[in-house]
C-alpha cells in the first residue's frame, strides 16, 4: 500500500479551488473525511439498483436492502475487534451520527444510581448531554493538554459513578488517552465506561475487547462521516444486556413487536433502539469505508500520519511567533494539529490559508470549550465576560485556533506546502509589526 495508490481512490483529490485553480490540500479530515471510489459506488449501487425500506417488506428489493444493512453491525464489530457479534454480548445501533450515539448512550444511563464522570478535554457531544439528565463531574486536563490521571483515580475511589464517559481521542490536540487503562478504574470503582471513538477510530486500532476482560469498553461511539463515508450514518455499539434493558431511546414504528389501545410490546436487539426508517444507503456505505480502511491496514494508516505529523510539529516549534495546543507526546497523538501564528485572528489564519495556498483547515472553538480554554489560558475574567455578552445578545469575537489534520490520501509534499505558507504568514505579520 502507499499513498499514490490510495489518492487514485479519491475523486476529491483531483479538485482545484480558486480563481486561479490552485490543487486542494484537505487538512480537515478531524471534521469529515471524503470517500474513496469504492464506497461512493457501493452508496450509488444501492440508490441506483436496491433503493427500498428495510424489515418490512417482503419484495426483492427490500429483501435485498435488509441484507445488505443487516450486515452493517457486524462490520462495525469487526472492525473494532469483534469477530463474533452474535456471542459477544455486544449489539451495534445505527444512528445519523457520533452526537446522536452519544446521546442514546446517556440516555441509557439516564435511570440508573450514581453520577457520570467525564473531563474536560471533551467534545461538547460527550458532556452536554449527561449534563441535561443528571449530575456529572469532570477530570481537569493538565497545563500540556493530557488528562489528570490522578484526579481521574482519586474520584474514582471517592463517589459513586454509574460511567465514565471520555474521548479516544481529541478532536483539538490528537491526545489519546489511555482507555483501557480508564476502563480498568471506571470497573474497579464499579462503573461502566463510554468512549467517544469519532476521531480514533480511522487512525488506530480499537479493540473493544471481551467482557470478561477487566479493560473491555463497555460502549463506544463512532461515525461514517469521519471514517471516509458519507454524512448521515453512525452507530453505538454497547452491551446487551443493558441495552434491552433500557426503555426505547424514540418509542415508534420499528422499535415495537405489538401495539395495543393503551400498551405496547417493545423488541430487544437493536431495534429497540432504532425509531424509523434508518439512512439505509449510508450504513451500507459506512461499512464499505471500514472494509476499505481495514484493506489498508490501521498500522499502516498510524504510521503514515506520523511520518507526516512529526516534521511539522518540528518546524512549527523553530518558530517563535506559532504556538501549537497541547504538548502531547507523538505516540499517544493522533494526527491533529492545533495552532496559531502571533498576529492573526485564527479565522483570518484559516481564510489566508484557503486564498493563498488552497489549504483546508478548521477553525474556531472545535465544539471543546472547556479543553480549548484551558489550553490558550484564557482567565476566568475573559470567560465571564464573554458569557455576558453573549447573554445580552451581543457576538463577541472568540477566542480559537486554527486546526490541520491528516487523512491517509494526504502527502510529504502537502505538509511541507503547509509548513511553508505558515512561514510566509508568519513572516508577513512579523514586517508588518
Amino acid at each position: 500500500m502507499n499513498t499514490a495508490t490510495i489518492r487514485d481512490q479519491f475523486p476529491i483529490c483531483q479538485t482545484k479551488i480558486g480563481l486561479d485553480k490552485k490543487p486542494l490540500i484537505y487538512l480537515d479530515h478531524a471534521a469529515s473525511t471524503h470517500a474513496p471510489k469504492p464506497v461512493l459506488n457501493a452508496y450509488l449501487k444501492v440508490m441506483e439498483q436496491s433503493y427500498a425500506n428495510v424489515h418490512r417488506g417482503k419484495h426483492e428489493l427490500s429483501c435485498l436492502s435488509t441484507d445488505m444493512f443487516e450486515e452493517v453491525p457486524t462490520k462495525v464489530a469487526r472492525f473494532v475487534g469483534i469477530n463474533n457479534l452474535q456471542n459477544s454480548g455486544k449489539q451495534v445501533v445505527l444512528t445519523t451520527n457520533t452526537t446522536s450515539s452519544l446521546d442514546l448512550a446517556s440516555h441509557i444511563f439516564e435511570d440508573q444510581e450514581g453520577k457520570v464522570l467525564t473531563t474536560f478535554m471533551e467534545h461538547h457531544s460527550n458532556d452536554l448531554p449527561h449534563r441535561r439528565r443528571g449530575e456529572v463531574d469532570h477530570v481537569e486536563v493538565l497545563p500540556n493538554g493530557i488528562l489528570d490521571m490522578d484526579q481521574m483515580e482519586k474520584l474514582l475511589s471517592t463517589q459513586d459513578y454509574k460511567l465514565v464517559a471520555v474521548s479516544g481521542g481529541s478532536n483539538v490536540t490528537g491526545y489519546m488517552p489511555d482507555i483501557h487503562k480508564i476502563a480498568r478504574m471506571a470497573h474497579d470503582a464499579g462503573a461502566k465506561i463510554l468512549v467517544d471513538g469519532a476521531q480514533r477510530l480511522a487512525h488506530k486500532k480499537l479493540d473493544v475487547k471481551p467482557l470478561d476482560h477487566p479493560e473491555h469498553i463497555d460502549f463506544l461511539a463512532g461515525a461514517g462521516h469521519k471514517t471516509y463515508a458519507p454524512f448521515g450514518s453512525a452507530f453505538l455499539l454497547g452491551t446487551t444486556e443493558i441495552m434491552d434493558a433500557t426503555k426505547p431511546y424514540i418509542p415508534a414504528g420499528g422499535t415495537v413487536k405489538f401495539v395495543g389501545d393503551d400498551d405496547a410490546i417493545f423488541t430487544t436487539g437493536a431495534d429497540r433502539h432504532q425509531p424509523g426508517t434508518p439512512n439505509i444507503a449510508g450504513a451500507i456505505a459506512m461499512g464499505t469505508a471500514l472494509d476499505f480502511l481495514g484493506e489498508i491496514g490501521l498500522d499502516w494508516v498510524r504510521k503514515h500520519e506520523l511520518e507526516l505529523m512529526e516534521p511539522v510539529l518540528n518546524r512549527f516549534t523553530e518558530m517563535e511567533e506559532i504556538s501549537v495546543l497541547g504538548d502531547i507526546p507523538l505516540d499517544k497523538k493522533l494526527g491533529v494539529i492545533a495552532f496559531n501564528i502571533k498576529g492573526y485572528h485564527h479565522e483570518k489564519l484559516a481564510e489566508l490559508l484557503d486564498h493563498n495556498a488552497g489549504i483546508a483547515v478548521r477553525n474556531g472553538c472545535f465544539c471543546a470549550h472547556p479543553y480549548l480554554f484551558r489550553l490558550l489560558g484564557t482567565r476566568n475574567e475573559e470567560r465571564d465576560r464573554l458569557k455576558e455578552e453573549l447573554q445580552k445578545g451581543n457576538e463577541p469575537t472568540l477566542p480559537g485556533a486554527v486546526r490541520a489534520s491528516i487523512g491517509i490520501y494526504n502527502t510529504p509534499e502537502e505538509m511541507d506546502k503547509l509548513v511553508a505558507e505558515v512561514d510566509n504568514l508568519r513572516q508577513a505579520a512579523y514586517i508588518e509589526q
